[in-house]
């Protein structure tokens, strides 16, 4: 009894002093990418905007649908704007939910997370469930979005 009180003592006192293990790239990577929706829902543009790499690629539901070359995201943000005002949606936002997976052999990475895409139109609150795949790469020490695609159902009423 003894010896077994000693050993479950011993296990504890482990893992009251344990730390945790440290972020590997993947999970760096990730952060990167919520971070930017995060400050991109906040109406951070300028945060959002220094998140990718000149001459992303991303590919979404409005058109042209596909956005690349210099200022890529300053593009997707303003032909976004006119979508949003030519439909009456105001409010949008995605939402997200733990990575589906997330990869990286620590120059690169790829990101899929489950996404939701919310908004108002005609006051009604509309959404619209999907996700986002992101490739990243690691620039001077800095995981930066080189290219994202948002796939998802037609938004429906909430």
């Amino acid at each position: 009894m003894f010896r077994k009180t000693l050993i479950s003592a011993a296990l504890l006192g482990s893992l009251m002093f344990a730390t945790p293990a440290p972020a590997g790239p993947a999970e760096d990577a990730t952060t990167a990418v919520t971070t930017m929706l995060d400050k991109f829902n906040a109406g951070d543009v300028d945060s959002f905007y220094a998140a990718h790499e000149d001459g992303a690629i991303i590919i979404d539901e409005f058109p042209p649908y596909l956005w690349g070359g210099a200022n890529s995201a300053q593009n997707w943000v303003g032909d976004y704007m006119k979508d949003a005002t030519a439909r009456g949606v105001t409010g949008g936002r995605v939402d997200y939910e733990k990575p589906t997976q997330a990869v990286s052999d620590g120059k690169s990475a790829y990101v899929v997370l489950p996404a939701t895409y919310r908004f108002e139109q005609g006051g009604k609150k509309m959404a619209g469930k999907g996700s986002m795949t992101f490739v990243m790469h690691k620039i001077g020490g800095a995981w930066k979005v080189a290219s994202w695609t948002y796939a998802g159902a037609t938004p429906v009423p909430e």
